[in-house]
């Protein structure tokens, strides 16, 4: 039996693909470490809502969001269910594109009973380097919105000399795929920004939590799988679709957290116009390149 002195609910938010819901649900639904599964269906078009109606029981709980108000906003009501509803201590944030294991979150939720001043916790991504970002100056994140500079020069991360060999580290923000929450201190300090629909969501929540003297950990000694772009690209199935969405956030974080002045904001949209081309060119490269 689990005698931890703290309870944990995961959400996890669903637009249209029930079946990659439904798989990871499966997966964690007998994690001792996890009180409760809160799924939130993001007014799906499809018969998401029918197919995830058959998890529900004691353990597992299904809300509607009512609208798509975004990945924030649907998060939002999943946590705010966990804290006044199932009284969660800590709210495990997953995508429902990835793959964790019962010891990474027992480790997580350790952080965060251990470490009072720690508003979020993660880990890292056993199949991809980028696991944290540090915090950039507005021109860092104008250019990140470029291939280039976020693939290729990885503007935004930190030096693989930053892990060393710790167990666990302090960052600026952590990828919003998989994070576990104070859930007091997300409702009191955080939360997600909801003008944002889609991107920069951890962005503003380090940003918030940072303001706030609270601290972000990744931990090195745990990780999950996240199949990048599984959930997404069934709704925007071009990059270039979801790079304009992107932009569209970048634009709001400049300008709400950032404070960029007009001559800022006039070359960071110049800047835009040269990254749609850029991408436009990547879709056209990833239709006509042969297929393996």
């Amino acid at each position: 039996m689990n005698n931890k002195p703290y309870s944990i609910a995961s959400v996890i938010l669903n637009y249209n693909d029930a079946s990659t819901t439904l798989s990871l649900v499966r997966h964690i639904v007998d994690f001792a470490e996890l009180d409760y599964i809160v799924v939130v269906d993001n007014d799906s078009s499809d018969d998401s809502w029918n197919r995830l109606s058959l998890l529900k029981n004691e353990k597992v709980h299904l809300l509607q969001a009512g609208k798509n108000g975004g990945y924030g906003a649907g998060n939002n009501v999943g946590i705010k269910y966990a804290k006044e509803k199932l009284n969660a201590d800590y709210v495990l944030i997953l995508n429902p594109d990835v793959i964790v294991e019962e010891e990474c979150i027992a480790k997580l939720a350790e952080t965060l009973h251990e470490k009072q001043d720690v508003a979020v916790v993660s880990a890292k991504q056993s199949n991809s380097p980028d696991c944290a970002w540090k915090n950039c100056n507005a021109l860092q994140y104008v250019l990140a919105t470029s291939l280039f500079f976020e693939i290729l020069l990885k503007i935004r991360c930190y030096s693989p000399k930053y892990f060393g060999n710790e167990n666990f580290v302090e960052v600026f923000a952590v990828p919003g795929s998989l994070l576990m929450v104070d859930a007091d201190k997300m409702v009191q300090f955080g939360m997600y920004d909801e003008d944002f629909f889609l991107y920069y969501e951890e962005f503003v929540l380090a940003q918030k939590f940072a303001n706030a003297g609270l601290k972000t950990i990744l931990r090195l000694d745990c990780s999950y799988v996240h199949n990048h772009h599984v959930s997404i690209s069934k709704t925007y199935k071009r990059w270039s679709e979801q790079h304009k969405i992107l932009l569209k956030s970048a634009e709001l974080f400049l300008r709400k957290y950032k404070k960029v002045n007009g001559i800022q904001m006039a070359f960071a949209k110049v800047w835009f116009a040269y990254t749609r081309l850029e991408f436009a060119l990547y879709d056209l490269y990833r239709i006509m390149r042969p297929k393996r």
